[in-house]
């Protein structure tokens, strides 16, 4: 039995270790100072400018019309694509079949195929070895019946829009069984030859979506309907084309960003309502709930956050008020974990620009010696005054991919990277984008809205959006480890690099050289090919399976040696 002196003595042990816990917590809980420092992205080496041969690398002809208005959008995505890719387009209007080459690639834009080529001439130039991507499915009625044979069409009738697509060939180089496409599609319900090699089709109908045929010397691929007035589908152009070449090589930005938009409004109403779902203040919720679950996707994933906050919009309504303790203790995280913090601008309308300097001064206090250095834009409005935030420096924005204003460049001192999808849902429609563009474009760059995640309509959010971030891991941040990770500021030698690139490659048997000027070192290309890589010069390379290579350049000349085919 204890002693009241050495009783005595444990509570007092007891109080004084408690009072220390107590104190520790209390200034944990407080908006100290992060001493964190920001600094440049280090330059990325570049290697020399010299003349390339673009070699093998096909010419296109891209026949269509911006101004028409079913297809005319897809007519400029491709034109826009094809310069992303730096393919030589040739031809504007009609085809002059006398100047077509035996390399050149013909991509259709519009479902009216005799605007732009007599279907006579088109026919002979597949029978001896043409190479035709019909870009924006079919027109109404037999108005192409002539080409229906070669085509591989066997019957076709008024379609509609199908949405639950099935991969049944490897088309993309990551793609799921199934997946939603939630746009209009405008397909044509068609019954193809046995001989067709179908990639993708409607779930429920089996109506062919894309597929490529084999006629005489030549081969075509029909993409059935209008995806491509989405840019963010044109990953169906470059599987079609992959699908289509016995080697394609294209440059892509190689490169996984995820970002994390809107910390949440601190308000009573807030607060009120998310103690009535989860049980938590809205702060504790982020902080014990949300914040985790993205933390362990990171560390699983090698996944930095460019997180950000709105500081500029049209008007000082704009601004609620976030919690210190709240940004503070996130923030932290980010920035130890490699990520960023940047500032949001929403300005939908041309005109005033007002900043939120209370927080920005804010901010400064909180996170001393961290200079913002990047803005990210919540529409396609992109103006300077923007980037003139109080107290930060500017060097990075955030743009969208599918607006032909804020999408990629590098000029007047800053550069512009895309967001390429956003949502909290993944399966209604954004998996088939991801995946879409991780083939076009090479790149994971999507959004999520950290407000969005506790509550929406008044209605508890988290359960069902923490399945979908889930599902974004497993379905993509898990099969991409050869992405290399980024944050927004980070990505100025990658969009540089793809911007100002020449490449070309050429292909003598089972070697395959890879030429290119002016690109960074590490310059990512996909290379589609029914062919395996037995060692490399000049260059590294990954298998990712479905006839995808992922090649990063390491000097301007590499060499491929692929296996002998018996």
């Amino acid at each position: 039995m204890l002693s009241f002196k050495r009783l005595l003595y444990i509570v007092l042990i007891v109080a004084v270790l408690g009072g220390i816990f107590l104190i520790y917590n209390i200034n944990e809980s407080q908006p100290v100072n992060v001493q964190i420092q920001s600094c440049l992205a280090p330059e990325r080496e570049f290697i020399e400018t010299e003349q390339v041969d673009e070699g093998d690398k096909p010419r296109v002809w891209i026949l269509g019309d911006s101004k028409d208005a079913r297809c005319g959008e897809i007519y400029d995505n491709v034109r826009q694509f094809c310069d992303d890719l730096h393919l030589t387009a040739v031809g504007k209007g009609h085809l002059d079949t006398r100047a077509v080459k035996e390399q050149d690639l013909i991509i259709l834009c519009d479902s009216s195929i005799s605007q732009y080529a007599d279907p006579a001439e088109l026919e002979r130039i597949i029978a001896r070895g043409g190479r035709v991507v019909l870009a924006a499915g079919l027109a109404n009625g037999e108005s192409d019946s002539r080409l229906w044979p070669a085509l591989g069409i066997r019957k076709k009738s008024a379609g509609e829009d199908y949405h639950d697509l099935v991969f049944d060939k490897p088309l993309l180089p990551i793609q799921p069984e199934q997946a939603y496409y939630d746009g209009r599609s405008d397909s044509a319900r068609i019954e193809v030859s046995a001989d067709a090699s179908v990639y993708i089709r409607d779930a429920e109908n089996d109506v062919p979506i894309l597929y490529t045929y084999d006629w005489q010397k030549g081969s075509v691929c029909l993409i059935n309907g209008t995806f491509l007035t989405d840019i963010r589908c044109m990953g169906l152009l470059t599987g079609a084309v992959g699908a289509l070449l016995p080697d394609f090589v294209y440059p892509v930005l190689g490169v996984k960003t995820v970002f994390l938009d809107n910390f949440p409004a601190l308000t009573p109403a807030d607060d009120e309502l998310s103690r009535q779902m989860y049980g938590y203040s809205t702060e504790g919720f982020v902080q014990d709930v949300v914040w985790p679950a993205f933390q362990g996707i990171s560390l699983r994933t090698d996944t930095p956050y460019t997180s950000s906050i709105l500081t500029a919009a049209s008007s000082m309504e704009s601004f609620d008020l976030v919690g210190d303790t709240l940004f503070m203790s996130v923030g932290k995280s980010v920035l130890q974990f490699g990520g960023e913090l940047v500032y949001a601008a929403n300005c939908p309308a041309e005109g005033k620009i007002v900043f939120n300097e209370d927080f920005t001064d804010r901010f400064s206090e909180i996170f001393t010696g961290y200079i913002v250095q990047g803005l990210v834009i919540e529409t396609d409005t992109l103006s300077p005054k923007m980037l003139d935030v109080p107290g930060a420096d500017i060097r990075s924005v955030r743009g969208m991919l599918e607006s032909r204003d804020t999408r990629l460049s590098w000029e007047n001192g800053y550069t512009v990277f895309p967001a390429a999808t956003r949502g909290n849902s993944i399966e209604d429609g954004n998996l088939f984008s991801i995946c879409s563009v991780l083939g076009a474009y090479g790149m994971v760059s999507h959004v999520f809205d950290v407000d969005l995640l506790i509550a929406r309509d008044e209605t508890a959010a988290w359960d069902s959006d923490k399945e979908q971030i889930d599902l974004f891991e497993s379905e993509i941040l898990a099969r991409v480890p050869w992405l290399e990770s980024r944050t927004l500021t980070q990505t100025e030698g990658d969009v540089q690099s793809y911007q100002d690139m020449n490449y070309g490659w050429i292909k003598n048997g089972s070697r395959m050289e890879l030429h290119c000027s002016g690109v960074v070192k590490g310059q990512a290309f996909f290379y589609h090919t029914d062919n395996r890589i037995n060692n490399a010069e000049g260059l590294t390379y990954q298998d990712l399976g479905n006839g995808y290579y992922l090649l990063r350049v390491q000097e301007n000349h590499g060499t491929i040696t692929l296996e002998e085919v018996e």
